[in-house]
């Protein structure tokens, strides 16, 4: 045989261009967003004010975000297909379930989320040119926010490398930050600070504590969770992360931890000079600290709010962008998005998509009821994605298992993630929640009509043919493990 006429063939597929380091900063970075400098006191007021209970609820928070962070480990390293819950409930569940998941998060969660946190970027980049009582004009901050979305855009076309560059530089500037306001706080603390003596003197006040109920602790224990979602965001690009059965639970370990503990000790900072009704009524309390603390360098928490916010936005495109492209990939998403630019190795039309609906959702003044209605369907997912661990290891023992969680974990992280769904629809019943789950379930009448049926969009063979040839894009070598 002529060996010299065997060529060569490499697969055509996404690179693994993601570090340990960078898998850290990836999940750190998205899960330290501006809630914990702009509104951390949802939880504190959810439990009457009292300062040691909420201390105690925001490790707690943390704990549990570790624990469903691990059951998400173990599944990256069996199902080594990136899109996180859109392969695990779709091997899991059936494709239905893999479909309504894309499609929830494609259209509204994602989006929604990203639309917010464009908009908080805008407002605390323009709050300077408008002091005092001064509201920076909408058009302005969605401009701002605008501008943000676009260049990320650009960014996560061109280049992973690139992106994972900026979420390492942001998720270092918002470190940096926090570790100033701790700083600040326990030389207040060590000073003798009469507010902070007091708060912590009276950490457990019985008074307060004997009128917090059990469904009162829950819904604050569901207020601090959102500060900490995004741990499973290295989950959505397992592909493209180097030695990912390693590298997955490693980052993990790593990055969940240190963000608990920054978010207590953050807390106690701010604690150390503001009175809990202080952190309550205050529109940004890491403001509020630094006009306290830091006096004439106070402006490095605006920017700092700006950078977190940036950073956040990154991770979420970094992850989110791979969502209609493992979608379309797996054929329940038009095949456009599931191309890959033939140089940048980059899902190109699945992260444009992203940014134009994120882009609609900027549109409106106020999006936050479609947000907040939304929020408690991801402990939904994330609940269902536990209980996959345990079905797996009974339904699908030929996946390898590289790393595994002890069986009691899944199990506590479903039963909470039950609880964290009914809680809130109890306690506040709204029809917004049944507006949530209606559009859920209509999910399936496009996955019915598309893709049990197979009817096809009128059209989208040309938009796939000349979308190939706009963004210079292919689709990737992919072995089908549905």
């Amino acid at each position: 045989m002529d060996t010299s006429a065997v060529q060569s063939w490499e697969k055509f597929e996404l690179k693994k261009t993601i570090g340990i380091w960078s898998a850290v900063a990836l999940l750190a970075g998205t899960m330290v967003g501006s809630g914990i400098f702009v509104s951390p006191s949802g939880l504190l007021q959810g439990v009457n004010g009292n300062v040691g209970i909420s201390l105690v609820l925001w490790a707690s928070c943390g704990l549990l975000a570790l624990l469903a962070a691990l059951c998400y480990a173990e599944l990256g390293t069996r199902i080594s297909e990136s899109g996180a819950d859109f392969a695990y409930h779709g091997i899991t569940y059936g494709k239905p379930m893999g479909f309504i998941y894309a499609w929830t998060s494609i259209i509204i969660v994602r989006s929604t989320g990203s639309a917010a946190m464009a908009i908080t970027f805008g407002i605390y980049l323009a709050k300077p040119f408008y002091p005092g009582d001064c509201v920076p004009p909408d058009i302005v901050v969605k401009f701002a926010g605008t501008i943000l979305l676009l260049l990320l855009t650009l960014i996560n076309c061109w280049s992973v490398k690139a992106s994972t560059k900026f979420q390492n530089f942001f998720t270092a500037a918002k470190f940096f930050a926090m570790i100033i306001i701790i700083i600040g706080g326990l030389v207040q603390l060590g000073k003798g600070n009469p507010i902070g003596k007091a708060n912590f003197d009276q950490a457990f006040d019985t008074e307060s504590m004997t009128t917090i109920t059990f469904t009162q602790i829950g819904l604050a224990f569901y207020q601090g969770l959102f500060s900490y979602d995004g741990w499973n965001n290295l989950n959505y690009v397992t592909e493209e992360v180097k030695e990912s059965h390693k590298t997955l639970p490693r980052a993990i370990l790593i990055a969940v931890p240190l963000v608990t503990g920054f978010y207590v000790l953050m807390n106690v900072a701010y604690l150390s000079v503001l009175t809990p009704n202080e952190m309550i009524t205050s529109p940004a309390v890491a403001i509020s600290f630094g006009d306290r603390v830091l006096g004439s360098f106070s402006w490095i928490i605006p920017v700092t709010v700006c950078l977190s916010t940036a950073g956040s936005l990154n991770g979420s495109y970094l992850s989110g962008g791979r969502m209609p492209f493992v979608t379309a990939r797996a054929g329940q998403w038009p095949s456009i998005f599931e191309m890959v630019h033939v140089e940048y190795y980059t899902p190109t039309p699945s992260i444009l998509l992203n940014s134009a609906i994120t882009l609609i959702f900027m549109i409106p003044s106020d999006f936050d009821t479609m947000l907040y209605a939304f929020s408690f369907t991801a402990w939904t997912f994330y609940g269902l994605s536990a209980a996959a661990v345990i079905v797996l290891r009974f339904t699908r023992k030929d996946l390898p298992m590289p790393y595994k969680v002890p069986i009691v974990i899944p199990i506590i992280v479903t039963l909470s993630a039950l609880y964290l769904v009914i809680a809130p629809i109890v306690d506040s019943p709204n029809w917004i929640y049944l507006y949530a789950v209606i559009f859920i379930i209509s999910g399936l009448i496009p996955y019915f009509a598309l893709i049990h049926k197979g009817y096809k969009i009128p059209g989208i063979d040309t938009v796939t043919m000349y979308g190939q040839l706009i963004f210079n894009a292919a689709p990737t070598d992919w072995e089908d493990i549905f």
